[in-house]
């Protein structure tokens, strides 16, 4: 490559390693920093970036065109080659990207720099590597390096040695990603001294069949060439392809329900809440975004090719789809996704907009009233007349609308009857799991903290069950309230453990301060426990033993339930008019009686 005119040559960096096949832009810099003797970061990132440090483990890194200016040639040359050879940027663009437009294509093709968004969605900056690829490229290329198809978003396995990828470090759990830092572990191991290429002997963790074929469909993609299609091209493209699978309804919709149901179905929630985070929190409102055109580019990827693996199962048929959709025009994705009802309204504008509001006010009242098209003719005669003047074929159409509007409805409740089976399925789950690990907290043998209703549901987390509101969960909330300890049966466990742990001749106000509790409950709670032996080591055994002698469950309400002590924090009011009225806030005036 020449450089340009404008360039100077003391701009150019005097080396830059060329990339392997598949390797990171991230894996290039740190290859760079490593050969330039490992100066600090700082002065790493100055020297190719000019910049500050910044994260090089997202799906397309920012700043790169500083980089490209600083190589030998054309620097919007040197940018699409960073861009398409070391990131994620073509699958990205494939799928998040909003297609050339006709005005822009000679720019698109020669101009190399793509506007992105500032928030990249579904970009996790964790970085995974695959121990046995870090050892075979060592010894093919002399060098160990980050692969792309390892980081894109969604992928668990690598596709050539089908084995799991690791993002953190096997034996301290370090992750491999650090905030603006440079990833050095594939070459220097983690700071514990463990080399990561060398885990690659231990027995690798198998990965599913799923996971396999996944990360090969994706990989695919990444390398094939670039088909870049609009927003509407690429819903078009999913519905056709829902379509076909069966999981339309007409009228160029898609049957989301049945597509999610099948989708959890065949990866498997577990499996699933892996390649999808917000999955696995239970955030699955928006994700079906991919099919609103408003939204389709703001859809994390991982969720793009969750669904286009899917529905197309082979890149090449889905590379063929999308050849196929980006060579239809934008009136043909328009034409295919209009409605039954704009087909059929014929005349002008104005004729068209009156028929399309009375055909909708019809149906509104059909709907509401569960009428059909012989009940509307009765009760509805002067607006059923004006609509089959501008509409003949207007019955027809009420009828169709009708009959769809009364299958959707008895889709909805079956939809709603399996997510009550499969709430209730939950909620035994939560329940059982709720009672199972109540013993456990209790046994915990540590200082006493709270067994609140937080800490046991954190505790009996169900993989890829969420925890929603009461109302779902009946059951689940019955045993974590049974569960969960009062105020007072946490005072008499964190005092017994507090005796226990100090000298036998230690103060009461002394216990008191180390157990950290209100002053006047505890010394309440105290005068229950005279006889406890004292100094002898704390033991939580003992302790639940004490409180069972002594009928002491987990919702005691204390020694004595009538007695009212004054409240602390926020709540508490003055006891003496030193600082104002008794039973006001402190600092309050004090009103004299005549005053008041």
């Amino acid at each position: 490559m020449f450089a340009t005119a404008s360039a100077r040559k003391d701009d150019f960096l005097p080396y830059f390693p060329a990339g392997f096949p598949d390797e990171t832009i991230g894996s290039r810099v740190s290859r760079y920093h490593i050969l330039r003797g490992q100066p600090t970061m700082h002065a790493t990132y100055k020297q190719l970036f000019d910049r500050v440090p910044f994260s090089l483990g997202g799906m397309v890194q920012r700043h790169l065109e500083n980089l490209a200016s600083r190589l030998p040639g054309s620097s919007a040359q040197n940018l699409i080659a960073l861009q398409n050879d070391s990131t994620l940027q073509p699958l990205y663009l494939r799928f998040c990207g909003d297609g050339p437009h006709p005005g822009n294509a000679e720019r698109d093709r020669t101009g190399g720099q793509v506007v992105l968004p500032r928030r990249m969605s579904g970009d996790s900056r964790l970085t995974h590597m695959c121990p046995q690829c870090l050892a075979e490229d060592e010894n093919e290329h002399g060098w160990a390096y980050l692969h792309r198809s390892h980081q894109i978003p969604g992928v668990t396995t690598c596709w050539k040695h089908e084995t799991k990828l690791l993002d953190r470090c096997p034996s301290c759990n370090c992750p491999f990603a650090h905030p603006s830092q440079l990833i050095l572990s594939a070459w220097l191991g983690c700071a514990c001294g463990v080399s990561i290429a060398v885990h690659e002997h231990s027995s690798p963790e198998l990965s599913s069949i799923r996971e396999k074929e996944f990360a090969r469909f994706t990989r695919q993609l990444l390398i094939a060439g670039p088909v870049q299609l609009t927003t509407s091209q690429l819903i078009t493209m999913y519905k056709q392809r829902a379509a076909e699978c069966g999981y339309a309804w007409g009228g160029g919709r898609v049957n989301r329900k049945a597509l999610f149901e099948k989708i959890e179905e065949f990866f498997g929630p577990v499996l699933l809440a892996k390649m999808d985070p917000a999955y696995g929190k239970g955030k699955t409102s928006g994700w079906f975004h991919v099919l609103s055109p408003s939204a389709c580019t703001e859809t994390p990827l991982n969720r793009h090719l969750i669904v286009s693996y899917f529905l197309f199962r082979d890149a090449e048929v889905f590379l063929t789809h999308a050849v196929a959709a980006a060579a239809r025009l934008p009136t043909d994705d328009a034409a295919a996704g209009a409605g039954v009802t704009l087909e059929t309204v014929d005349g002008s504008t104005e004729e068209n907009r009156r028929s399309a509001e009375l055909l909708d006010e019809l149906l509104r009242i059909a709907q509401r009233s569960d009428y059909d098209t012989e009940q509307l003719w009765r009760y509805q005669f002067s607006s059923m007349t004006r609509l089959v003047k501008l509409l003949p074929d207007a019955c027809h159409v009420l009828d169709m609308q009708i009959r769809r509007a009364a299958a959707k409805k008895k889709r909805d409740a079956a939809g709603a009857l399996k997510i009550l089976e499969r709430l209730t399925q939950h909620d035994a789950k939560w329940a059982a799991a709720i009672s199972s690990i109540a013993h456990n907290v209790y046994s915990e043998d540590s200082r006493p903290v709270k067994v609140t209703m937080k800490r046991l549901i954190k505790a009996a987390g169900v993989p890829g069950v969420s925890w929603p509101t009461q109302s779902k969960y009946p059951l689940a909330n019955l045993a974590v309230n049974a569960k969960a300890e009062s105020t007072w049966h946490f005072y008499a466990r964190r005092l017994l453990w507090t005796l226990q742990s100090l000298h036998p001749d230690t103060p009461v106000h002394l216990v008191i301060i180390h157990a950290s509790l209100e002053v006047y409950k505890a010394r309440a709670v105290l005068a229950l426990f005279p006889d406890v032996a004292r100094g002898a080591g704390p033991s939580i055994k003992v302790i639940m033993a004490i409180l069972s002698s002594r009928s002491i469950s987990t919702n005691w309400e204390g020694p004595c339930p009538e007695q009212e002590f004054y409240k602390a924090g926020r709540a508490y009011r003055l006891r003496t008019s030193r600082r104002g009225p008794i039973g006001g806030r402190a600092g309050a005036p004090h009103l004299s009686p005549e005053r008041s």
